[in-house]
């Protein structure tokens, strides 16, 4: 039996948990090296109990976005067989139709037919979820974890298939789904695309995205983001300057060496801002714009360096031009 919806979530064998592939880049990259790959298998417990257990294969997580010419990925392993119910199996009516489903809207069509151009679709979005109760086990939701369905935790017990819809609190996925929407769909299928911030409603994807020059003072409740450059080291912690200003004056971000010694991973970040082939970073950050204490200049203010995901970038790489 083959799946038929896209892989967003696998089993770790080593780490004991359900990741999304950006979860997995990421634990990957801060281990020390010399590194192994992990093993994955599928996320539903049912395919994890059988005989010869569904292993799922995951593409590009061991190298950062940037090397890399096709996103990260989970893929299905067409040497074992799923078990019925599992989650990422999908009726032979849905997802592949070209056309109109019963009771379907031609904007619902064409969002349908949008999506399913992406590798993992974000529906909803949780800025800041609730702690979970309890220690991390397996198959439990990693932190800044996904979560799909309607607020059930990752992996599928038995007999359970999950609502479509996914839903995610981490930051680092919902920037790969962003930014792979403006790289592969056409304009008209990108304005087409919505998310639901929990606390806020719906809105089209790009609304929740703010990019510097546009952004406002006090604002916490969007995505900034813009092209920086390193201009300092603080033993562990960092400042990064943006290009483009806000009301004329500079804009920074500053994480101290503290903040960083108390983030899970630390080495991950390190090693993105130590990449000696990085000409800038581009900078998406869950934060608020405060006047500095001089007032000359606007820091970029984050409480948790989960709300913050730092990507290199090379100058002979086109940008996407600035977002309102």
């Amino acid at each position: 039996m083959s799946t038929r919806t896209p892989i967003t979530r696998a089993y770790c064998l080593q780490l004991g948990e359900v990741l999304s592939i950006a979860e997995a880049r990421r634990a990957f990259l801060s281990l020390p090296e010399p590194r192994s790959r992990f093993d994955f298998l599928c996320s539903n417990e049912t395919c994890r109990n059988l005989a010869t257990k569904a292993k799922i294969t995951a593409v590009n997580y061991d190298k950062q976005p940037s090397d890399t010419y096709r996103a990260a990925h989970f893929r299905e392993n067409t040497n074992y067989t799923h078990a019925p119910d599992c989650e990422w199996m999908i009726d032979e009516d849905a997802e592949e139709v070209d056309g109109k489903l019963p009771g379907e809207t031609e904007s619902d069509a064409f969002l349908r037919r949008a999506r399913r151009k992406l590798h993992d679709y974000i529906d909803v979005f949780e800025p800041s979820p609730e702690k979970e109760t309890g220690g991390g086990s397996a198959g439990s939701t990693p932190e800044g974890g996904a979560v799909e369905g309607r607020g059930r935790s990752v992996g599928t017990g038995r007999g359970e298939k999950q609502s479509r819809s996914h839903r995610t609190s981490s930051l680092e996925r919902l920037v790969e789904c962003y930014q792979q929407a403006r790289q592969e769909l056409s304009s008209d299928e990108f304005k087409a695309m919505k998310l639901r911030v929990v606390g806020e409603g719906e809105m089209p994807l790009s609304w929740f995205f703010k990019s510097i020059p546009y952004a406002k003072l006090g604002a916490s409740n969007r995505v900034l983001h813009g092209g920086a450059s390193l201009v300092g080291r603080y033993g562990a912690g960092f400042k990064l300057r943006f290009y483009d200003r806000l009301d004329g004056k500079l804009v920074f971000l500053y994480v101290s060496k503290e903040q960083m010694g108390e983030y899970r991973f630390q080495r991950y970040l390190d090693g993105l801002l130590r990449q000696e082939d990085a000409d800038y970073f581009r900078v998406f950050a869950l934060g608020e714009l405060a006047l500095s204490p001089t007032g000359k200049s606007i820091d970029l203010q984050i409480s948790d360096l989960k709300q913050l995901v730092v990507i290199p970038g090379q100058k002979k790489s086109s940008d996407p031009a600035p977002e309102k």
